[in-house]
């Protein structure tokens, strides 16, 4: 068997390769081609999916860590006037009745240490309604300062979770309504976005004009009983009914007072001043907390005057 050229070359370095230890030639298999055409198919494959295996990963730190000062115990970490303000929050969300922060960088300053604690106080929602006072006290040191907080919490002030939420002054009338009929002392209502003094005093205006118009009239409270005569004592004797009328007063009428048909005017009954009154939280103009105080007796005696008025 005579061989080729091309063949006693390959041959030739088949048994090079086999003298030095390196992978064998196999000549004669027509399945090494298509083993490296498979080959080089998953390799392209593999560095596809590579690319769909890459992913972007961030690590979610809880709110309070971000916070905590790891330099003390309890202390919460302030670096900026926000960070101020967040951590007073934290505090106020927890009912802490004190806290201490330590402030580094931008927040080691006692004006804004002061700035934020009046923001807290005053215009943020929570703040303005729990706290009754918030006070501090402004510690330097090498590289950071420390505020000692003291906060005071209203008595009276209610469970945020268990307030009712409004969306319109429209729903306010029906929960006072409501509030009014079943003689409650307070009405605390949140509103799902800021609301005006105006709104509010306009819903309370149409709930009581309703309820003195007798509208709506809540239940009155019971009379006191009357205390009948012992026996043998007799009842007080009444005057005698007297067949004379009392002079009628003058009185002088413009022409704008009688009606077409000649008849007087009906005269609107006067309806006495609404007694109740409105606290508004954070402040007047963008409330989010509205909170009525009902005064149901005198409210119940006032709309009774004005149900009895001619």
């Amino acid at each position: 068997m005579t061989r080729r050229p091309g063949i006693e070359r390959l041959a030739a370095k088949r048994d090079a390769a086999a003298e030095k230890g390196g992978p064998l030639l196999n000549l004669h298999s027509s399945r090494s081609p298509r083993r490296l055409a498979l080959l080089l198919t998953l390799c392209l494959l593999l560095s596809g999916c590579a690319s769909l295996l890459e992913r972007s990963y961030s690590v979610v730190e809880p709110y309070t860590d971000r916070y905590r000062d790891s330099g003390g115990e309890d202390a919460l970490r302030a670096e900026n006037y926000q960070d101020l303000v967040n951590s007073l929050m934290m505090l106020v969300e927890q009912r802490a009745e004190d806290g201490t922060i330590r402030c580094y960088e931008e927040a080691n300053s006692y004006s804004l240490a002061r700035a934020a604690s009046l923001e807290v106080r005053q215009d943020t929602i929570l703040g303005s309604y729990l706290l009754e006072s918030l006070t501090f006290s402004y510690e330097g040191g090498a590289g950071f300062s420390t505020l000692t907080c003291r906060m005071a919490y209203r008595a009276d002030a209610e469970d945020l979770g268990g307030v009712m939420t409004l969306s319109d002054s429209q729903s306010l009338v029906d929960l006072l309504r409501l509030a009014v009929r079943e003689a409650h002392e307070k009405q605390t209502v949140q509103f799902v976005s800021d609301t005006s003094q105006e709104e509010v005093a306009a819903a309370m205006d149409v709930l009581w004009q309703e309820l003195c118009r007798g509208e709506d009239k809540p239940d009155a409270p019971p009379p006191a009983e009357e205390l009948a005569p012992a026996d043998g004592e007799n009842e007080p004797e009444q005057p005698p009914e007297s067949d004379e009328s009392p002079p009628e007063e003058a009185e002088v009428l413009s022409g704008e007072d009688v009606q077409e048909d000649g008849e007087l005017p009906p005269e609107s009954p006067e309806i006495p001043p609404c007694p109740w009154t409105a606290r508004l939280y954070p402040s007047r103009q963008a409330a989010r907390i509205v909170e009525i105080s009902l005064y149901p007796q005198k409210t119940a005696e006032m709309i009774q005057k004005g149900i009895d008025m001619p």
